[in-house]
């Protein structure tokens, strides 16, 4: 009988426990889809201007920053892709000299004029400014750091004298591994021991300068995008072009596109090169008017996004189809949902008729939803927008960790065989 009475004694307990239980998960259901209700931006009241909706799942964010927390980075990579605090500057009366070995003049057009005849300020967007610039290679000896931009040296002979183990020394390129030296026959290894830092638009380099960066936005907000956005319903598919080549044989893919759906080909390679000549120093207006841009890169290598994608795309407010980086580089690099990856459809045809249905729907919107979480910069002094590559230097000499350290296998960090893939081969989609 005890036995009996306790059994329901604990029975009855349990079913009061378990029905608390669900009253709390419920409670705490409530509460926080009341919080989101009531923190969610206020959308605006205009009627005309139809609304794209807040669609991005929270979880697509969560994985966005959880990739990039797997990259390796200097602290300036920190600062520049997790957001990182920037450290106060130890000590504010240092002045560092930056050199750039014998080719300064050739870049100062892109970097320190943006193409616009007058010389700019390099730090007058930058948080430190205790640097001086110098192209004079009298100053090897003082400056406490040296860039050598490997795109323009022609071998070891180009190379000074080092007489101070303690400078810093390191190499620049906006290329590719496929075109790291121009017009010569350097291989990367023979520079092995050289070099301290690297400068290249990846992610973990030491002195990052990408041509652009996606920023998350501490405060979401309702994008308004009256229809139909002026965009062109009857050519829907640009693409800007000066360089009519390709490791990864882009312009076959899109002349294979074109027996699909019309493409306008603005610049050397296409019919309409008087439009836009194709030059980084103009800007073209033309390539507003499309939905789609043909972001193709001239190589297929990891984190090779350049102004194509940057400002001829998300700058003009367009829709970029990608060729170039992997799926997994640019889930890292670019907002959730903004773009469309060739890799991603079995043929140039398939693709076509893939951007033909967006333009018949609605579901292209889908495409915008991210601007209401993200927004993207450009940083590489083309079409006279601002570069940041004279700043990431001065960033890096105030804030990244100066223990020496040297590249022995410069080609285990840089090189074809790591960081690039197979080009399009358009025998690839018959099998």
């Amino acid at each position: 009988m005890q036995k009996n009475a306790a059994s329901k004694n604990v029975t009855m307990v349990a079913a009061i426990f378990q029905r608390n239980k669900l009253f709390l998960v419920l409670v705490v259901f409530l509460f926080l889809i009341t919080f989101f209700i009531l923190t969610e931006p206020n959308p605006p009241q205009d009627e005309s201007v139809e609304l794209i909706s807040l669609g991005i799942e929270n979880s697509k964010i969560q994985q966005w920053w959880m990739r990039r927390n797997a990259s390796n980075l200097s602290k300036l990579g920190e600062i520049l892709f997790l957001e990182a605090a920037e450290p106060a500057v130890k000590d504010s009366n240092k002045r560092y000299q930056i050199l750039v070995w014998k080719y300064g003049p050739t870049i100062e057009n892109r970097h320190l004029k943006q193409f616009s005849g007058q010389r700019i300020d390099p730090f007058e967007y930058c948080s430190v400014k205790n640097c001086d610039i110098t192209y004079n290679d009298s100053d090897t000896k003082s400056a406490d750091i040296v860039i050598f931009h490997l795109h323009r040296i022609t071998g070891l002979a180009d190379m000074p004298a080092r007489s101070d183990p303690k400078q810093i020394w390191a190499f620049l390129t906006d290329e590719s591994p496929f075109h790291t030296f121009m017009g010569s026959k350097n291989k990367l290894k023979e520079f092995n021991g050289l070099f301290n830092w690297s400068m290249t638009y990846r992610m973990d380099s030491d002195i990052p300068v990408p041509y652009g960066r996606t920023v998350f936005r501490k405060d979401p907000a309702y994008l308004q995008v009256a229809q139909p956005m002026g965009k062109r319903k009857d050519v829907l598919v640009a693409v800007l072009g000066s360089n009519c080549g390709g490791q990864n044989h882009r312009w076959k893919y899109v002349s294979e596109l074109q027996k699909y759906l019309k493409v306008d080909i603005y610049g050397g390679c296409g019919t309409l090169k008087k439009q836009c000549p194709g030059h980084f120093g103009t800007d073209c207006p033309a390539i507003n008017d499309y939905l789609f841009y043909l972001s193709f890169e001239n190589s297929n290598c990891d984190e090779y996004i350049t102004e194509k994608l940057w400002w001829n795309a998300y700058q003009k407010n367009s829709i970029p189809v990608v060729m170039g980086s992997t799926q997994a580089t640019y889930k890292k690099l670019l907002p959730p949902d903004s773009y469309i990856n060739v890799d991603d459809y079995a043929s140039p045809q398939v693709l076509a008729n893939y951007l033909l249905w967006l333009n018949e729907t609605a579901e292209y919107t889908n495409y915008y939803r991210w601007k209401n979480y993200f927004e993207i910069r450009n940083e590489h002094g083309y079409f006279q927008s601002k570069s940041y590559h004279y700043c990431r230097i001065c960033q890096a000499m105030n804030y990244n960790d100066k223990s020496m350290k040297v590249y022995n296998n410069l080609e285990s960090f840089w090189s074809t065989k790591k960081d690039c893939h197979p080009a399009w081969d358009e025998g690839q989609d018959e099998k």
